[in-house]
């Protein structure tokens, strides 16, 4: 028995006539119409049990659009920001399955040593998989602070000294504000892993590549300077699927997201020790990792014009009985 999990970033998934983050920023109905297509050509491609979506202004009109793909489970867990009534900012994060989805919510967090909640820039999702061979696996869909700067109020006639300043400053609050999103995300899983026991999936675009340094508690696999401590920790390490599928190195990965000529990896599917290959808790292994990407390196101007502007990412596991 196989199970495949995906990951996608919709790209301003918001139907007309409300407009995304500008006033003339909508869709008309056939364009619409087109970007729905698009998406449900998309899906059926990937046929993906499990999908963890980011970019949702429009939860109603994605949810109707998936029943009748099969996916009879869909939630999300916040909603997007409304100003004069119809423009949209703040998109949210859903997840969609064919399998039953129980104790869906956002994952709440505090910063240590206070007492104050964190505030992720969008609220991540957790549900719990209820699948007939896994049985129970917490599945979580983030959509991580991007690299824009985060910039205060700008004053009136800064020279452009200071807006280059400015900016570097609030490319620096992002990076922070995306490190402590995935640190305080990590603990929580964690945390909810010591309780449950569950296996986990953590999905979506994270902004930046895993390897950087706001990454390094998802990467984690022991104590620092304590290598003792490999073995008591590896039920609670995340392994980047890719690693699953191509543990050898020989085959070049694919990247997610383009500016310009240069490519990124920026969307992940991370999966706990349970799924890994250093274990005798194995339940399943990775028998393939695709990237659905011919809407960024070859793309067809009639069927891609309202493409998303990420690749789509899937996971196969091959379950054992």
């Amino acid at each position: 028995m196989q199970i495949r999990f995906a990951t996608a970033n919709l790209f301003n998934y918001l139907s007309p006539p409300n407009a995304f983050y500008e006033f003339n920023n909508i869709y008309e109905l056939n364009q619409w119409h087109k970007k729905q297509q698009w998406l449900e050509r998309k899906l059926l491609t990937l046929d993906a049990d499990v999908v963890g979506f980011q970019e949702i202004f429009s939860a109603e009109a994605l949810e109707a659009q998936l029943k009748p793909l099969g996916y009879s489970y869909f939630a999300v867990v916040d909603q997007p920001k409304v100003s004069q009534d119809y423009i949209y900012t703040h998109p949210v994060v859903g997840i969609a399955s064919r399998y039953e989805l129980t104790e869906i919510e956002a994952v709440e967090a505090k910063k240590p040593n206070s007492d104050d909640a964190f505030t992720f820039y969008r609220k991540p999702l957790r549900a719990t998989l209820n699948h007939p061979v896994l049985g129970k696996v917490d599945v979580y869909i983030v959509h991580f602070k991007s690299q824009r700067p985060t910039l205060e109020d700008k004053e009136e006639g800064s020279s452009v000294f200071e807006t280059w300043q400015q900016e570097n400053y609030g490319n620096w609050l992002s990076t922070v504000q995306r490190g402590f999103e995935a640190t305080l995300l990590h603990h929580a899983i964690m945390e909810r892993k010591r309780t449950t026991g569950h296996p986990v999936v953590l999905m979506g675009d994270f902004n930046q590549r895993l390897d950087c340094q706001e990454f390094a508690c998802l990467r984690s696999t022991h104590r620092f300077r304590q290598p003792d401590s490999y073995l008591p920790l590896l039920p609670y390490h995340l392994i980047d699927s890719w690693e699953l599928y191509c543990h050898t190195g020989k085959v070049q990965r694919q990247p997610t997201h383009y500016t310009g000529a240069s490519g990124q990896v920026l969307d992940y599917i991370l999966m706990s020790s349970e799924f890994g290959l250093e274990t005798d808790r194995n339940i399943a292994r990775v028998i393939d990792f695709h990237v659905e990407d011919q809407h960024l390196i070859n793309p067809s101007f009639e069927l891609d014009k309202f493409a998303s502007d990420h690749a789509f990412v899937s996971v196969t596991l091959e379950l054992r009985s």
